[in-house]
């Protein structure tokens, strides 16, 4: 009788005992037929397969992104900012980590059949089941086409004796593949589940994950010529989303990412990260800070009028002022998009009704100050629970990480629709200004009569300033192919205290950062190589 050669570890939907699982086999597993011969083992099984899922609060993709840099020289996120992303070495590697997932979700597939129902809760809840693990199996495909572009496509478990040399299926034939296993799920999954459930994958989940990929196909890293016909799919497969009527954008844009129900989460974490207070806390609040935002990302945040503060698309050391957005260098921060305060701390800033001063020479949380302390001159608000602390005691706030939401579908359905068309229409200015329009943030609208490479600039704006830190920027940056343009200088804000109580500030450079454009896809690792010689490496490795 096969057994599974995985540790069983039930991490979080359902509780358990795992001791006395572990106690029923000699070899410390559990058999099929034990697991998949009780409806509520396979459940817990499948709640695993939910476990595996990756998160992003340690920052590292945004650390790695134009965004934000960690102040310490040995995260692996500075490793590949200095250009060390190779077969050899690559410190967001999770070639592996997916596969193991992907066999998992597909032994509950292959054993899906043999779960029995004795009641009817059970018996909507099977195909509810198998929907979600087709949905996760999707996933996980997903976050490898990310990476790595055309993957091996695996929909049965492998066994050690047989042939593990397995060649790459193409780009196109991995999307059409995640595609149709999206399509599968979202037949068998409902809008909603009842609290029970929540967390679990719904349709919406599933349609939301088929808009990512497709709108990841159709951009330049895998549709150089820009064609038409793939934009339009990935704007109809975000529209499905739009057309279920149920989704919209929350309230409060703050407080949203310490939020478990709301209309704008379509798919959520259900495990806390604990840990999170620890890595953003400012030092005087007693954190370790793990991520500090550039002034790159400063930068493109609009004036309240709706203006740039820079002429430039990249300002640097010395840009241009914009004259008609009443940016002020001596006063820097005033006036700016509120999405802006709730999602950076500069020099001056009020966080948990203090005061935080980041100028040089700062008694605790200065520039440079220490090693937790910030390099660029500016600390993380957003995803931050004030309602947590550090000291004098510590207490865990809400960080149920999202992985889908509204605001994401709805820039992905105005940016590929801008793509698809052959100039922008009322539809993608509607949709761009709900955004902008959400109470809270209340910025003006696009101003109208924009040409489609208008369009274009500021719909990437748009969805870096309102998905900054969710961990899209450093895959936005590789899809569009400019990461070879935006990401090699990275730049802080240097304030210094004056005697009269004012402050200069000073925009300085943070490091240059190696980026070629090869970077745009992951390298293989030399070991996957090694075990499967089926396998060709990504161009330039």
């Amino acid at each position: 009788m096969k057994r599974l050669i995985f540790i069983f570890t039930i991490l979080f939907l359902y509780g358990c005992d795992v001791d006395k699982y572990l106690d029923k086999a000699e070899s410390g597993g559990m058999t099929l037929d034990e697991v998949f011969g009780s409806y509520a083992l396979a459940e817990r099984y499948l709640s695993n397969i939910y476990s595996k899922l990756p998160v992003d609060y340690t920052n590292k993709y945004t650390n790695a992104s134009d965004d934000s840099e960690s102040p310490h020289g040995t995260a692996g996120e500075n490793q590949i900012n200095n250009g060390v992303f190779s077969p050899a070495s690559n410190p967001f590697n999770n070639w592996t980590a997916s596969y193991q997932a992907i066999r998992a979700a597909n032994i509950f597939l292959q054993n899906a059949d043999r779960i029995p129902v004795v009641n009817e809760n059970q018996n909507t809840g099977k195909p509810r089941m198998i929907g979600e693990a087709i949905f996760l199996r999707a996933y996980f495909y997903a976050e490898l086409f990310r990476r790595w572009g055309g993957i091996p496509i695996l929909t049965e478990p492998l066994e050690i004796n047989e042939n593990m040399q397995i060649p790459r299926n193409t780009a196109t034939e991995v999307v059409k593949f995640i595609t149709d296993e999206c399509d599968k799920a979202a037949d068998l999954l409902d809008i909603e589940h009842p609290a029970i459930h929540l967390g679990r994958a719904t349709k919406g989940a599933a349609l939301a994950l088929k808009s990512r990929v497709l709108l990841h196909f159709a951009s330049s890293l895998h549709n150089p010529s820009s064609d038409a016909q793939v934009w339009q799919r990935a704007a109809d497969a975000a529209k499905e989303v739009i057309d279920l009527n149920y989704y919209q954008l929350h309230a409060n844009y703050k407080n949203l990412f310490h939020t478990r129900v709301s209309r704008e989460i379509i798919f959520q974490r259900t495990s806390n990260y604990t840990d999170f207070t620890l890595q953003t806390f400012v030092p005087s609040h007693g954190g370790q800070v793990g991520i500090t935002p550039l002034q790159n990302l400063v930068d493109m945040y609009e004036m309240t009028n709706g203006e740039l503060p820079f002429l430039e698309e990249n300002p640097g050391i010395s840009p241009t002022i914009n004259p008609a957005s009443g940016y002020n260098p001596d006063n820097p921060y005033v006036n700016r998009d509120p999405r802006f305060y709730m999602s950076i701390l500069y020099n001056g800033s009020t966080w948990r009704q203090e005061s935080v001063y980041t100028y040089v020479g700062a008694s605790q949380d200065g520039i440079g100050g220490g090693f937790n302390n910030t390099t660029t001159g500016y600390y993380l608000a957003k995803l931050v629970d004030q309602n947590a602390s550090r000291i004098p005691t510590v207490q865990n706030g809400t960080y149920y990480w999202i992985y889908f939401r509204y605001a994401e579908v709805l820039l992905n359905y105005a940016e590929a629709l801008n793509e698809a068309l052959n100039a922008p229409n009322t539809e993608i200015y509607n949709t761009i200004n709900s955004i902008r329009s959400r109470p809270g943030v209340e910025m003006p609208p696009l101003p109208s009569g924009l040409s489609k490479a208008d369009m274009r600039k500021r719909i990437r704006n748009e969805r870096r300033i309102e998905l900054a830190f969710e961990g899209h920027r450093f895959f936005d940056v590789k899809r569009w192919r400019i990461g070879a343009q935006v990401v090699p200088n990275a730049y802080g804000m240097r304030a210094v205290n004056n005697s009269d109580g004012t402050y200069t500030y000073t925009r300085f450079l943070v490091e240059n950062r190696v980026y070629p454009s090869h970077f745009d896809l992951f390298p293989i690792m030399q070991t996957e190589l090694n075990r499967n010689t089926a396998l060709e490496q990504n161009p330039n490795y």
